[in-house]
């Protein structure tokens, strides 16, 4: 750990953050490109598949290993590694992924109290190509039945600061998740994130989270220079951070090698990547940049300061098989 690390983890715990998103578990595996090519899927893309393709998906793997993972509930995890405390409200299900989650959360120290759903737990698999690039195949399951019963009202209403995946907005009847938790960040004046995902989840809701923006709602918006484009369908680097300075909220953009931009009232800030040579695994680096970056802004740090402890945060993970940090008592299953 390093010098600066040592010192962020020592400090008191100052703030509680509430982290809302996919309950995932991923199945790392590590696979030629030809069987991306033979599965249709983009590489660094991801791709939803049905039951029956992901079994048959899921039993072509020469070996992989499922660990807990999803967006948000890596990010809390990132942070409570740091010591800051945590809660985590995403549905697993009743299955034998079960007690691997909830043992999992238990090791960072991330509060989870979610019972089960019916359904089986909502997979992924992460697909580590030679060069180090993910790809992923993802099924529906328990995930998507979270509802707002689900949710503590009081821990919500008490946090710090929202930490929401833009998965969220097909939780529950009628989007009633997303809509709940937007409402008690209003009312309660409370900092709220948005992570954007892939094109289905950022068109059909671009005008909403822009209208968040508007409203002082959304504090700070976070995607990559792959997905925050989706918004106006704009090509190019240059291009979205130009559209993306008339927003009211804060921006965040990852460009992978090209390091970071950060937008706040119509100025860019860039920093640039600490490129690691040959990295095993690219898997929740982007989670683990954000959690470094979300504890910096909560403590008050410069943007520059920020990002430098994003950077380690994310560095930190890239030779392991895990999106979170790891741990001496490492939980996962191999198959």
């Amino acid at each position: 750990m390093s010098a600066n690390a040592k010192c962020w983890s020592e400090r008191d715990k100052f703030m509680d953050v509430v982290g809302i998103g996919l309950a995932n578990i991923d199945l790392v595996a590590h696979v030629k490109d030809d069987f991306l090519t033979q599965h249709k899927i983009a590489k660094g893309q991801a791709r939803k598949m049905d039951d029956l393709s992901f079994a048959r998906l899921r039993g072509e793997l020469p070996s992989f290993e499922a660990i807990p993972g999803g967006g948000a509930a890596n990010t809390m995890c990132g942070m409570a590694a740091y010591g800051v405390s945590t809660q985590f409200y995403g549905k697993i299900g009743e299955d034998s992924f079960e007690s691997l989650f909830r043992a999992s959360f238990r090791e960072y120290g991330v509060a989870y109290d979610v019972a089960p759903g019916r359904r089986e737990s909502s997979q992924c698999a992460v697909l580590v190509t030679p060069d180090g690039e993910r790809s992923f195949a993802y099924i529906d399951g328990a995930s998507w039945d979270l509802e707002t019963d689900d949710i503590d009202p009081a821990v919500l209403e008490q946090a710090k600061m929202i930490c929401m995946d833009s998965y969220a907005f097909k939780f529950g009847k009628n989007e009633s998740v997303a809509k709940h938790v937007i409402q008690c960040a209003e009312r309660k004046n409370i900092p709220m994130v948005m992570k954007v995902k892939e094109y289905e989840f950022i068109r059909p809701y671009a005008q909403k989270i822009k209208a968040m923006a508007d409203g002082g709602v959304l504090s700070l918006l976070v995607g990559n220079h792959e997905n925050l484009p989706f918004f106006e369908e704009s090509k190019g680097i240059e291009a979205t951070l130009e559209f993306l300075k008339s927003w009211k909220c804060d921006v965040l953009m990852t460009a992978n090698t090209g390091g970071a931009y950060f937008i706040s009232k119509g100025e860019i800030t860039h920093h640039p990547a600490q490129v690691v040579a040959n990295p095993k695994n690219t898997a929740g680096a982007g989670d683990q940049f954000l959690a470094g970056f979300l504890m910096g802004r909560l403590d008050n740090k410069t943007v520059t300061e920020c990002m430098e402890f994003a950077n380690t945060c994310a560095r930190s993970i890239l030779m392991h098989d895990t999106a979170r940090p790891p741990l001496v008592n490492k939980h996962s299953i191999r198959f």
